[in-house]
């Protein structure tokens, strides 16, 4: 990042991209950036929005438009035609219904006799169902969420979320060290949900060829 340079140009916010040097400009001043995923991801979305774009997509450059429907020319006409890429795989369970209730009935059942085992003071087989019942009761922790819905195992797509998320969110705190009304605004304009979508607030123009 340098310090800014007189230029005039017009009150609109523009990125011009110049191979790994990314020209921010904003009314008579001039920054430079230096390419980063996030900076990637964010003229991404800037070039197209009001398109959801799929956090596999964005990650792995397929999220232009042209790549994922070659026939159509605009984000319009995508839109228009209701077409959206592909969603990732569900979210596998951790486990099922029916082993749930078998392990709680092992449950019950070591319970039941650890009850007897103590009464009769055999100590040694008690301690092997006490393991027996620390197990049956961390499995079900583990595959349980605290309102007794079924944990799903972190899928890949998730991974990529988080990854995108915080590379988008590095490349606004660096905006922000220049134009922080900027960032501020970008932040408010970009939707972090099931996809990803930058919702047109105001103009902002992006020029050159950066991915």
């Amino acid at each position: 990042m340098q310090t800014a340079v007189q230029n005039s140009v017009p009150d609109v916010y523009s990125f011009r991209c110049e191979g790994k040097k990314i020209i921010l400009q904003h009314s008579e001043k001039k920054y430079i950036l230096y390419y980063s995923k996030g900076l990637n991801y964010i003229l991404t979305l800037l070039e197209y929005p009001e398109l959801n774009i799929p956090y596999p997509n964005l990650e792995s450059n397929l999220s232009s438009p042209e790549k994922a429907y070659s026939q159509f020319s605009s984000p319009q006409e995508i839109c228009e035609q209701q077409l959206k890429v592909q969603d990732g795989f569900l979210a596998v369970p951790m486990t099922d219904l029916q082993t749930i209730k078998e392990v709680k009935e092992e449950l019950i059942q070591v319970i039941n006799e650890l009850a007897e085992l103590e009464e009769n003071c055999d100590y040694a087989r008690a301690d092997e169902l006490r393991d027996i019942y620390e197990k049956l009761s961390k499995y079900l922790r583990d595959v349980y969420h605290k309102d007794y819905k079924i944990r799903h195992f972190t899928c890949e797509e998730s991974k990529i979320k988080r990854r995108v998320v915080r590379a988008v969110n590095r490349a606004l705190e660096e905006i922000e060290i220049i134009e922080p009304e900027l960032a501020k605004e970008l932040r408010k304009s970009i939707e972090f949900g099931k996809t990803i979508c930058y919702h047109q607030r105001r103009k902002i123009e992006v020029f050159g060829y950066w991915k």
